[in-house]
């Protein structure tokens, strides 16, 4: 019945709505087809992500060439140099990940692969290589009854190249008719097969296509790394620093060393944390493991109500970041619910820290180096910066006699207290650690302001701050004009600068 008023619907919207002439220089005959066409419609590519200009199958918009890479990695778009042909598009990108360099060739040849046109193109990179797409391609080394001299030239190049084919037995399409085979392909080169394992999802995603899963081992995701800080001890020890020193240029470096002394990097259990888990859901699950275990041992009631108390803790902070990991992903995708049905498919539920490390282009050539780089934005930025005038002071002795007053105590503590948890400077002191502070401790501190106050003597570490590129919205990240600077600054000279 589908069928049969798809054929009538077919019939009916071909008929022509104007004369038909028998002279062939005349106008085509308008039909109500020709008003019922799908409209092509612009997208916004998002960043990260390298996209192909959409193909044309049989005069229908198909779904394109895309490559997305993580955001700890960067990568540039290798221009393949052929002519423009419809039936075969090939994406190829250029990965640099931490210190490994390798390409990602990705191909749609609707009509099968023509080997003829792309081989001297896989042939020419000397970095490890990989090759996968839709190739379109019946052979029997690859489980079909049947080949076609595409795909003779196909395997008597593969035979004679230094690429192996990894997936050569379970079928990656399905057709409506139920009927399986192996269209898509998986090749790479020779000198990493050995590393690299695929295998064939069993969900299509709603898709008639199976993905291919491909993994390399030098590339495994690093153990999920937590930061520890022991807080109260960080603090006994300032508190002794804070007392026996009474150096103000040294102050900060030895505050710092006890702050560094004290703060671990934990490498968290080999286990499928999920990509949102951070230091809180970490911190309240070993509590709520803790107190259980201790109510259940000693039968405690007291133990019991903590042991609740952190559980809710612990479901208040699961969906805090399960939240905002799920916005994120909104942000990426017009279709989160089906991306995050992949990601739970595919991803192993580790989140290394992210590096952020993009290719810059300077005179024609894309900058890799984090130290070039650097120097690339220090000199952009030097050459950029706004000349400060200085702001005249209208000193009277009478009327601002007030601002040679001691500083108090009191003043210290209010502003501490105001000051919100941002980001710390070179020597990793945050505002945090102010806060915690006792009494005598901020008496100290409060003598360490006054000296600065009326010496004018500025340590130099106060001076010092980490200068921090920060892309602007919609700019092209690889051209250094995109960024702007943020400078962090230590919190010690934020508050001298109160008094």
């Amino acid at each position: 019945m589908v069928t049969l008023l798809c054929e009538c619907e077919s019939v009916v919207n071909g008929r022509p709505l104007t004369y038909l002439y028998d002279d062939p220089n005349e106008l085509r005959a308008i039909k109500p087809s020709d008003f019922i066409q799908d409209i092509k419609g612009n997208e916004t590519v998002h960043l990260d992500i390298v996209d192909a200009k959409h193909l044309h199958r049989q005069g229908r918009p198909g779904g394109g060439l895309l490559t997305a890479i993580p955001e700890n990695t960067s990568g540039r778009i290798i221009p393949a140099g052929f002519p423009h042909n419809s039936n075969q598009k090939i994406l190829a990108v250029e990965v640099h990940f931490k210190d490994f360099h390798f390409i990602i060739i990705n191909l749609y040849a609707p009509q099968g692969l023509n080997i003829e046109s792309v081989k001297y193109f896989f042939d020419s990179f000397s970095i490890p290589v990989f090759i996968f797409g839709d190739f379109n391609l019946h052979h029997p080394l690859w489980g079909s009854d049947r080949s076609s001299p595409l795909s003779n030239d196909f395997v008597e190049w593969l035979q004679n190249s230094s690429f192996i084919l990894l997936n050569s037995s379970n079928p990656t399409y399905a057709a409506y008719t139920g009927s399986a085979s192996l269209l898509d392909l998986f090749i790479c080169s020779a000198s990493i097969s050995h590393a690299v394992n695929c295998y064939v999802s069993e969900s299509n995603f709603e898709s008639d296509h199976y993905p291919i899963i491909i993994t390399w081992s030098i590339l495994d995701h690093t153990p999920k790394k937590i930061k520890s800080i022991d807080r109260n001890l960080i603090m006994s020890k300032s508190a002794t620093v804070l007392v026996t020193n009474t150096r103000l240029n040294a102050l900060t470096s030895k505050i710092s060393e006890v702050i560094r002394d004290n703060t671990k990097i934990i490498t968290l259990p080999d286990k499928n944390y999920p990509p949102w888990w951070n230091l809180s859901c970490h911190n309240f699950q070993k509590l709520k493991i803790l107190f259980r275990k201790r109510a259940l041992r000693l039968i405690s009631e007291s133990d019991w109500m903590k042991h609740k108390k952190y559980t809710a803790k612990l479901r208040f902070h699961i969906k805090k970041a399960s939240r905002k990991y799920w916005d994120k992903i909104c942000k990426i995708t017009k279709n989160p619910r089906m991306f995050y049905s992949i990601l739970n498919r595919i991803y192993n539920h580790t989140n290394q820290e992210i590096n952020t490390v993009n290719l810059i282009l300077h005179n024609n050539h894309y900058i890799s180096n984090p130290v070039q780089q650097s120097n690339l934005f220090a000199d952009f930025f030097s050459d950029n910066s706004m000349k400060h005038e200085p702001i005249p002071l209208d000193y009277c002795e009478d009327c601002n006699s007030h601002l040679n007053n001691p500083i108090h105590l009191q003043e210290v503590r209010q502003d501490i207290q105001k000051t919100r948890n941002s980001t710390p400077g070179a020597n990793g002191i945050t505002a945090n650690w102010f806060k915690r502070l006792s009494n005598t401790d901020l008496t100290c501190i409060t003598s360490f302001f006054q000296e600065v106050f009326t010496t004018s003597y500025i340590p130099e570490e106060w001076k010092h701050s980490i200068i921090v590129p920060i892309p602007k919205p919609n700019k092209d990240k690889t051209k250094i004009n995109s960024y702007r600077p943020i400078a962090l600054t230590s919190v010690f000279q934020k508050f001298s600068k109160e008094f």
